[in-house]
């Protein structure tokens, strides 16, 4: 089993006096919420696994009882913190897709081999869009200059996880 983990969720308020918390999802898939055994919670002052008593879901939210919370009060001082699972207990997808977290920070090449920079953002809406860091060129202009590069078959040709790269044939006038 992987020890990295991956972020799914934030604990965003409590929900009810009795210990319950709303989690917005980080994942396109709600009902994974129903899978769930034990998952860290990780912030600024708290970092440590629960064993997930209750989940179900609520107005495209998440509701976690976790063990050892008991009151709204218990459930406030969960507030900010990230819900993380292993990465190996992702729901897999399908050939051809991928999650975000494997995308960024994938170096971006054309076709031609030219090295564009990184994948450093997604900028999600119905067609997401790669934030490409380009390097070179903010080093000569003395600040980062970021490529917009759009997350479609026509450009986006290939994507290799285990050669860590992207490849992207440019529409015409896209890297002006």
């Amino acid at each position: 089993m992987s020890l990295q983990m991956t972020t799914i969720g934030k604990v965003i308020s409590p929900f009810g006096i009795k210990g319950e918390v709303k989690v917005y999802p980080y994942s396109d898939f709600l009902d994974r919420c129903y899978l769930l055994k034990k998952v860290k919670l990780e912030g600024e002052n708290y970092c440590g696994f629960k064993e997930v008593l209750k989940a179900y879901i609520h107005q495209k939210l998440w509701v976690f009882h976790f063990e050892g919370c008991n009151s709204r009060d218990d459930a406030r001082e969960l507030y900010g913190l990230l819900v993380k699972i292993f990465s190996s207990e992702r729901v897999p997808l399908p050939p051809g897709e991928y999650y975000l977290d494997q995308i960024i920070g994938l170096k971006a090449f054309t076709v031609e081999g030219r090295k564009l920079g990184y994948v450093k953002d997604i900028i999600r809406s119905s067609n997401d869009i790669y934030v490409i860091s380009n390097q070179e060129a903010g080093e000569e202009a003395g600040k980062r200059k970021d490529i917009l590069i759009p997350a479609l078959k026509t450009v986006v040709k290939e994507i290799n996880l285990e050669k860590g790269t992207i490849l992207i044939d440019p529409l015409p006038g896209l890297l002006d």
